[in-house]
């Protein structure tokens, strides 16, 4: 049994409860005998759901209202923080749980966290959107972070010699309070771009729900900001409300008003060799081992955030030169012509792909391959086109279009699309042996096809990535869900390098 004030430490709770609990469920469905139900559905399901958890011998329900029962009654000002922070103590890792190392941000927190989880050293585990590794095996993941029980039974299941866990905050895991109960010894902001307006409204709410993660920072915990990203200042601004120790990570030699904010200041920079990261003046050569300046960031803080849990910062950076791929991030799979395959789903972060790919190809003619997902925030279609429009080949396709049409989110995209790029519906249209000084943009709605078809049109010399789907393993058009894997496709298509 679990003494109730144990369970419920810390919370404004009001009413009358039995002295102990055999443990705590927010499903009606599941629950046992002597449990604490936590009502977080909707309230029209209240008293449904209340009196199944009665029927199924629970010792009382925790609500934000209260439902007719003859169950004892505890009424909470927040159902999903009260289920997590109770989570967390029936679990005990409230008390006993590895460093934990969190990212937030639009983009990079796949790649931060792989970068954080390795330079943490063996046996470190992380939890993403890539999958569960618990320091020696790896399991898929359904959402990038995970429902609270789901996460403290795995963080209860780690080795006792876990260095640590690095993991994805989402802003759904932050606004719907997942991490409440936890403390996070250090967490990096990567920065604010378009996306999950379905769920959240407007930038605003979004960048709100990230923020949220900041609360759940230890006492002087560490907190990395992109302060290079128009929303920095505002990241700095709240991670010092929160009681953090601020690091302001930056390419720029401006010392802005973030930077100044901060309490320590790491600058990258770029070096006809490589990357340095340059922290109190001190100059560390710092290993990306993926293209593009956002993954030398990513790769910077990962390495900030395994120094905050103990790990001296050379040793954190060494290990990173050989750190392996990152599933679907920039990952080089064909060659001739050379093809990555990324998970870039946003405006910026297809610009920022295209970016890295021009900068580590130089001269080269280069293609994307992208699509939008269906029944999700289709504000973002138009100004993916427009991003996309950057590259020499543009060939749209389809990625989850679900139970759209995906002609129609082809439609949404071509809006953005500017008027000077003619985007040729018939890719049967275009010659064998285009001009490879012409830019072009087409429509190829079979993503296999899609992706030879851009392979074709940049040439042998060339430069493709294949942005959007990355790690995932099944494509859902219309309902039907099939086996779909970009990367293992594109490795096919390939040849060893020259």
């Amino acid at each position: 049994m679990i003494d109730a004030g144990r369970l419920f430490e810390g919370q404004a709770l009001s009413g009358c409860a039995p002295a102990g609990f055999s443990g705590v469920a927010r499903d009606s469905r599941s629950v046992r005998a002597g449990q604490a139900y936590i009502a977080m559905g909707r309230a029209a399901d209240l008293e449904a759901h209340s009196a199944q958890a009665t029927a199924a011998g629970a010792g009382v329900i925790v609500s934000e209202r209260a439902p007719a029962t003859p169950t004892a009654v505890l009424l909470t000002p927040h159902a999903r923080w009260s289920f997590a922070r109770a989570s967390a103590a029936a679990h005990g890792i409230d008390r006993d749980c590895p460093p934990l190392l969190g990212v937030t941000g639009t983009k990079g927190k796949s790649t931060t966290v792989h970068c954080a989880w390795w330079a943490l050293g063996k046996g470190a585990a992380r939890v993403g959107t890539i999958g569960w590794h618990d320091g020696a095996n790896e399991r898929p993941n359904k959402q990038t972070t995970p429902p609270p029980e789901e996460l403290h039974s795995f963080l209860r299941g780690l080795s006792p010699g876990c260095q640590g866990v690095a993991l994805e905050v989402s802003s759904h895991g932050a606004d719907q309070q997942r991490l409440a109960g936890l403390q996070l010894r250090a967490l990096a902001y990567t920065g604010l771009g378009h996306d999950h307006l379905d769920y959240h409204g407007s930038l605003a709410s979004y960048l709100t729900a990230k923020l949220k993660a900041m609360r759940s920072l230890e006492p002087g915990g560490t907190c990395i900001v992109n302060v290079d990203d128009a929303t920095g200042y505002v990241a700095v601004h709240a991670a010092r409300a929160a009681g953090a120790r601020v690091v302001s990570l930056s390419f720029s030699a401006t010392m802005g008003a973030a930077r100044q904010r901060a309490h320590l200041d790491a600058r990258i920079v770029r070096t006809p060799s490589g990357y340095r990261l340059v922290v109190s003046g001190v100059d560390h050569p710092l290993p990306s081992p993926l293209p593009g300046d956002f993954n030398a960031w990513n790769a910077a803080a990962g390495a900030l955030m395994a120094n905050a849990a103990g790990v001296p910062l050379s040793t954190a950076l060494a290990r990173l030169a050989d750190m392996p791929a990152v599933p679907g991030r920039m990952e080089l799979l064909a060659y001739r012509p050379t093809t990555y395959v990324d998970y870039a789903h946003t405006p910026e972060s297809i610009a920022s792909v295209i970016a890295a790919a021009r900068f580590a190809h130089p001269g080269k003619r280069l293609g994307i391959v992208f699509g939008c997902g269906g029944d999700r925030d289709r504000s973002k279609r138009g100004p993916m086109g427009a991003a996309a429009a950057q590259a020499d080949v543009m060939v749209i396709t389809t990625d989850n279009s679900r139970s759209e049409a995906p002609a129609a989110i082809v439609d949404d995209i071509v809006s953005g699309v500017p008027a000077s790029a003619v985007v040729l519906r018939d890719p049967g249209g275009l010659a064998k042996d285009p001009d490879p000084r012409g830019r072009i943009a087409t429509v190829e709605l079979d993503r296999g096809e899609a992706i030879r078809l851009a392979r074709r049109l940049v040439g042998p010399d060339g430069v493709v990535v294949v942005a959007g789907k990355g790690h995932e393993t099944t494509q859902d058009i219309q309902g039907t869900v099939t086996p779909w894997d970009d990367r293992s496709f594109v490795a096919r298509q390939g040849h060893e390098p020259a």
